[in-house]
């Protein structure tokens, strides 16, 4: 194994030993069989790419595994409770298209682009299933077996019991790019002077009782005195619906692809949390109760995987990204760039128009049956800022399921012998409109025009 790239390192352990690998299990016990499985795609990571990635696959009457270290499919728009579509919504291809109509048809929307997640995870699963994705949740992927410039087969740990899934071709949507760097893959992690990510977010959501309640400041947390000591944005967005949605805590200067940097955010943002309940039941909103928080920390930036051309931020502001002949996504949302050493210092908000997803931002720099999609294709730190918002993943993952089924069907064992003119056909007839020039900008009127930002 080339490297352990999930989180999950203590079910990892124990499995380990099945591949050769470290720690060797307890004296007089014997290492867990590995169960081997094989697929004609195989994607790692469940989120909005992943998951769409793995239906665009199935659909074309492909064998597909789809892996997700969680309990739900949706990534950071279920189980992350980022309730919000950052991007204008028409045209995205019809796997969101049938996503957000099915919340539609339950109310599950409001005011255009907010969403209940509980409705999106089981929007999502049914999709999957009916394309016929064999979806395998609580499982993380640990690492690959390669050959050179070429992935055999993932390595999954779930219950901790080893599985090994080979497949022809794979799709990196883990949104920090552990499979290709699993693989060797060269990869950029933020800025390129420190290496310094774009902050992360635990959302939550407060609903309206109907009368006071006490507000109560856990012991040990210091009390917000008033609006410019909020670590984020604002005071929340009323949905309508007796919910305010608060995307507001702000962790900076942590490392999303390190354990324990990680583990420390997920604990500083809960301390965010209390803190800011405690502030808005006191001033803004008297009767309002904790209802939800995310079940993870909302990761914006960890690796961005090199693939065979780096998007970049002239690209988009230029122009140059509107012309791409191999686009196979439209991203039409705002550079949204944070700030990365502390609040209100050195973020900025501008918006662009729209712009095209080339393919060979999803391939993979020196591996030949490898994918990216999503927030970990190549593209420097101002770029992935702007297309990492999630309409835009899931183009990418529709695009990117859609190239490894053609690659199947034409029997090829490299992915940049995709005919990437019949890969945008079939995008077209999907209902993915790849021309930027049909479509429109969005940047939330709070956004709009060039200006500092968080």
């Amino acid at each position: 194994m080339t490297d352990i790239a999930r989180r999950d390192l203590l079910a990892a352990a124990g499995a380990l030993a099945a591949w050769g690998g470290s720690p060797s299990p307890a004296p007089g016990a014997a290492a867990a069989p590995v169960r081997r499985l094989e697929y004609d795609v195989v994607v790692a990571g469940g989120g909005t790419a992943g998951t769409a990635a793995a239906v665009a696959a199935a659909r074309r009457g492909h064998k597909v595994l789809l892996v997700e270290e969680a309990n739900c499919l949706g990534g950071t728009s279920t189980s992350g409770g980022v309730c919000e579509w950052f991007a204008n919504l028409e045209g995205m291809g019809d796997v969101f298209d049938r996503v957000r109509n099915d919340l539609n048809k339950h109310g599950a929307v409001l005011k255009g682009r907010f969403f209940n997640a509980e409705y999106l995870k089981i929007a999502w699963q049914l999709l999957a299933q009916e394309a016929g994705v064999t979806v395998l949740l609580h499982a993380s992927a640990v690492g690959v077996s390669a050959d050179p410039g070429r992935v055999k087969a993932l390595r999954i740990v779930s219950c901790s019991q080893p599985i090994e899934a080979e497949a022809k071709f794979f799709i990196d949507a883990t949104g920090e790019g552990d499979v290709a760097a699993a693989a060797g893959a060269e990869f950029m992690k933020g800025d390129p002077a420190h290496g310094r990510t774009l902050h992360m977010t635990l959302t939550f959501v407060l609903y309206d009782t109907g009368k006071p309640v006490q507000p109560h400041l856990p012991a040990g947390l210091e009390e917000i005195k008033s609006n410019r000591d909020l670590p984020g944005l604002g005071m929340g967005y009323v949905l309508g619906d007796g919910r305010v949605y608060f995307n507001a805590t702000k962790v900076m200067l942590h490392d999303p692809t390190d354990p324990l940097s990680l583990s420390d955010a997920e604990l500083e943002a809960r301390r965010q949390l209390a803190r800011i309940v405690h502030y808005a039941q006191r001033t803004k909103y008297p009767n309002h109760a904790l209802c939800s928080s995310g079940a993870r920390i909302g990761i914006r930036e960890g690796r961005r995987i090199v693939g065979d051309y780096v998007l970049s931020e002239d690209d988009i502001l230029k122009g140059a990204a509107r012309t791409f002949s191999d686009g196979v996504a439209v991203a039409t949302s705002q550079i949204d760039f944070h700030s990365l050493t502390r609040p209100g210092s050195g973020g900025w908000r501008q918006q662009v128009d729209p712009y095209a997803i080339p393919y060979r931002c999803l391939l993979v720099k020196g591996l030949a049956n490898v994918l990216t999609a999503g927030k970990c294709i190549s593209g420097d730190q101002v770029a992935h800022s702007s297309y990492r918002m999630t309409p835009t993943c899931c183009g990418m993952g529709q695009a990117a399921g859609t190239a490894a089924a053609i690659a199947v069907e034409a029997r090829r064992r490299d992915l940049r012998e995709v005919d990437v003119k019949a890969l945008r056909a079939e995008l077209a007839k999907a209902g993915v409109e790849l021309d930027p020039g049909k479509h429109k900008s969005f940047a939330p009127s709070r956004h709009s025009g060039r200006k500092e930002a968080d």
